[in-house]
């Protein structure tokens, strides 16, 4: 896969698209520090994140399928640098403020989500349904491992001194640097050369939902999707206070935890491909839910510390199992024609599904404390994982 220059290049677009994003988000958030940002400020911050993808999702994948995919995430790598430097402007020059910062993360975020669907999209158009797997694996570890980096390399450009409006700079390279590489992938390709650009987006959209309505596979396992990565996307709120109750620890002692579950996601996406092509799509998602499950019971039962966090590499073995799977099924299953729109619910359950367990598990662990809160959640995904057992039916590729 790696002799296919094309795949090498989309390859290298993502990872310095996924690079430039990372080190963005730390920069801002020390930007929102400095200006002296509370609780409240942070939770606003990770809400403009995500709105954009909620509020937009749909019609991106509508706007994509019918555009060239490579001319799409040009354009959106060339957009976010604009954006970059009028922020660089406005903030430097003519006004600091919070809200600045609002307006930057939506916006930035929302030219992101044509990027990725773009991505996702262009996949199947340059290598073969076999590779499909392992390519999706390798893009799940760039992203991981590259925000490993980009965290770290962000740190080290505030310890060698630069400022963060310098450091803002040094994003734009990087995504100069993706937007080079992506106009090097040709030919153009294009979902639905069908689709006619005058029609109304809407009908575009409509049309995509009914399709995953009709296919019984799909709109099963977006149901059960969402219902999973309700905890599993929010389980970030109950470790952190998990290591505040049970240890006294505070937050930057998160690493305990999430060293682990990086790592296991790491190599449950290395796994993945084999076992994708042996193993029922519907046992990957089996895997991830009872993992998950049987993980959280054991926090709740206060198992000591190793334990956990050999339970968490298996929880994040099963996560990498879960999201190769999912994407590959889409990619290996759905029509070309309606791919980008496929994907854009997928992406508005990948970000937007935590929020009602954001919303719901600071109350509860208030309410009812961090242990019984954690029987609740392991009994609850354990339901999950049977109604999937019985709702699924097979997912044997079939493309």
């Amino acid at each position: 896969m790696f002799n296919n220059k094309k795949f090498l290049l989309l390859f290298s677009a993502h990872f310095f698209s996924a690079f430039g994003d990372a080190i963005l988000f730390v920069i801002l958030l020390s930007m929102l520090q400095t200006l002296g940002g509370t609780g409240v400020d942070t939770s606003l911050y990770f809400l403009f994140s995500a709105l954009p993808v909620l509020l937009f999702g749909l019609h991106i994948g509508a706007f994509v399928e019918a555009k060239p995919l490579q001319k799409i995430m040009v354009s959106s790598d060339a957009i976010r640098i604009v954006l970059l430097l009028l922020f660089y402007y406005i903030s430097y020059f003519q006004n600091k403020s919070v809200l600045i910062i609002y307006v930057l993360i939506f916006l930035i975020t929302l030219v992101n989500a044509f990027f990725t669907t773009s991505s996702a999209s262009l996949i199947p158009h340059i290598i073969d349904s076999q590779s499909i797997p392992k390519a999706n694996g390798l893009f799940r570890i760039i992203n991981m491992t590259g925000k490993l980096i980009a965290y770290s390399f962000a740190a080290l450009l505030f310890k060698f001194g630069f400022t963060i409006y310098e450091s803002l700079l040094v994003v734009t390279i990087f995504y100069f640097a993706s937007l080079l590489t992506v106009f090097f992938i040709q030919p153009a390709y294009q979902n639905n050369i069908y689709i006619s650009e005058k029609a109304p987006l809407v009908n575009s959209i409509k049309e995509g939902l009914l399709y995953i309505k009709k296919d019984r596979i799909i709109f099963r396992l977006f149901i059960i999707f969402f219902l999973g990565w309700m905890v599993g996307s929010a389980i970030d709120i109950y470790l952190i206070s998990y290591l505040k109750v049970i240890y006294g620890k505070g937050a930057e002692y998160f690493f305990l935890f999430t060293t682990p579950t990086i790592l296991g996601i790491v190599i449950g996406s290395l796994i993945s491909p084999f076992l994708y092509n042996n193993l029922n799509k519907k046992y990957g998602f089996l895997i991830s839910l009872f993992a998950f499950s049987f993980a959280i019971l054991c926090f709740a039962l206060k198992l000591p510390l190793p334990l956990l966090q050999f339970l968490l590499i298996v929880g994040g073995v099963s996560q990498g199992i879960l999201n190769i799977f999912v994407v590959s099924y889409l990619q290996t299953n759905v029509q070309g024609t309606h791919l980008a729109r496929v994907f854009s619910v997928y992406h508005i359950i990948s970000v937007g599904g935590g929020i009602p367990g954001y919303l719901l598990f600071g109350y509860l662990i208030d309410l009812i404390g961090i242990i019984s809160l954690g029987f609740i959640l392991s009994a609850y995904l354990l339901i999950i994982g049977i109604a999937c057992l019985l709702i699924l039916p097979s997912m044997e590729t079939t493309k």
